[in-house]
């Protein structure tokens, strides 16, 4: 379901005002920054709740969802990045939240099709990833139930798993220390899913996931039965 957009009234309208009308010289990405600008925090703290609520305390991009009573562990996620944009700093459908890893493997990479744009770009078309305002999220990626595997459904959703850095979830996973208990149950999970879809696409890429685990769970049986002998 889409995002319903934050609107401003009252004193957070007004101090957004005065950020659209500086010159466009002072409108830079940085005066998000301003811890010392008392107003512009207030109006900071306003969008990042509202979205915090919208999103159900779920990340916009990895979907993982985190229900805590401190709204720090949330970014508030510019969709088009601040530093390159300023002129979109306030613009409802250009925010959202984040988690902070997601946050910071984006970045300020870029998200457009057309990077030379002066208007907001309004159009799901207009962008390489998954916009949170303007797709259906399960139209382009999807995760696999209990094994945080980020499937692209279409080069949207290969985009969206590459620049938002989705595939950490399986990295975490290959460096757990109890590595065999752990791939049995990524492995079983895998098995689950691929015996669940009738997509060849799903099903190749499920494959795919499996045979990589398990080639890496030989390489750690084997390299602690050499271990083992050495000791």
């Amino acid at each position: 379901m889409p995002l319903v957009a934050v609107s401003y009234s009252g004193n957070v309208k007004i101090t957004i005002d005065i950020y659209n009308k500086l010159p466009e010289t002072e409108r830079v990405g940085e005066y998000w920054n301003n811890v010392s600008d008392s107003q512009l925090q207030e109006a900071k703290k306003y969008i990042k709740n509202h979205y915090i609520k919208q999103q159900d305390y779920t990340c916009c991009y990895c979907k993982q969802r985190n229900e805590v009573s401190h709204n720090a562990v949330w970014d508030t996620e510019h969709i088009i990045p601040k530093s390159k944009y300023p002129n979109f700093l306030f613009e409802p459908k250009n925010l959202c939240i984040s988690c902070k890893d997601c946050n910071l493997a984006k970045s300020n990479k870029n998200v457009l099709n057309n990077i030379n744009i002066t208007l907001f770009p309004s159009k799901s078309e207009n962008y390489i990833i998954v916009h949170p305002h303007l797709d259906e999220y399960d139209n382009h990626i999807k995760v696999l139930e209990s094994s945080q595997f980020y499937i692209p459904m279409d080069c949207k959703g290969r985009k969206t798993i590459e620049i938002c850095g989705l595939l950490r979830f399986l990295y975490k996973f290959s460096g757990y220390g109890n590595i065999a208990l752990e791939l049995k149950k990524k492995l079983g999970s895998l098995n689950k899913e691929l015996l669940a879809t009738n997509d060849p696409l799903v099903e190749n890429i499920i494959l795919s996931a499996i045979s990589d685990l398990a080639e890496q769970g030989r390489k750690i049986s084997k390299k602690k039965a050499l271990s083992s002998i050495l000791s």
